[in-house]
């Protein structure tokens, strides 16, 4: 969270910008313990009063959103006539039931990450924040913009919620993106070992690359190990 100070009004006041993410969890604030959607008036109004802050405040908002429904369009695929097709086709013909479209640019790539955000996610930060200017990012398109195309194997594994968010690059290119959910270590390990067959990976330590909440599960973390997937 950065602290501005308007010196345009008087008295002084304070304005503020934040950095959330937003997941089926509910909200989490940088380096703070996810907030409920139920909880999150309160939860919130508690942390920004933490800071000395309110919600009437907050001038900007950079959201960074955690959620399965994406599709990573190559640049000459992007064409507002058919995106939406293309994402029907991937994800189910009432994907967009519910949720609001968005797309990041990944130049890395050469390409456009489609990606849903649930109304109901935006319909509540909208009313937290009022006055906030609200800006939405995929936690992959991040990932995917500040990351090098890695000429060895390296798989990079984000896991949130049951969730692992994967990106895989090879010989300087992204072969894969994917989300995989699954219940316990032994559909992970399955999911890690079929990637390296499909890709025919001589993997070691420095291969899969964990990150996320999840990787902070020491007990998930030996039992990957347990099932062969070389973690350090």
């Amino acid at each position: 969270m950065t602290l501005q100070t308007d010196l345009h009004t008087n008295p002084i006041r304070t304005s503020a910008s934040l950095q959330l993410q937003v997941s089926e969890q509910g909200i989490r604030l940088q380096g703070a313990d996810p907030i409920s959607w139920k909880q999150a008036k309160a939860g919130l109004t508690k942390s920004l009063k933490s800071f000395g802050l309110d919600a009437a405040q907050v001038q900007a908002i950079e959201v960074t959103s955690i959620h399965p429904a994406f599709l990573l369009l190559p640049k000459d695929y992007h064409n507002p006539l058919y995106r939406i097709a293309f994402l029907e086709k991937a994800l189910g013909e009432h994907c967009m039931d519910g949720n609001e479209l968005h797309e990041q640019v990944c130049d890395s790539v050469d390409s456009i990450l489609l990606y849903l955000v649930p109304s109901v996610w935006k319909d509540q930060l909208a009313m937290l924040f009022p006055l906030a200017n609200i800006q939405y990012k995929h936690l992959l398109g991040i990932e995917l913009n500040r990351t090098k195309l890695y000429i060895h194997p390296r798989i990079q594994v984000y896991l949130q919620e049951n969730h692992a968010y994967i990106s895989y690059y090879q010989h300087g290119r992204l072969q894969l993106i994917n989300v995989f959910p699954y219940e316990h270590e032994l559909a992970l390990a399955y999911y890690l070992h079929s990637i390296r067959d499909t890709f025919d990976i001589q993997w070691n330590q420095e291969t899969i690359q964990l990150q996320g909440p999840g990787a902070a599960d020491s007990q998930l973390i030996a039992d990957l190990i347990r099932l062969n997937i070389p973690l350090p």
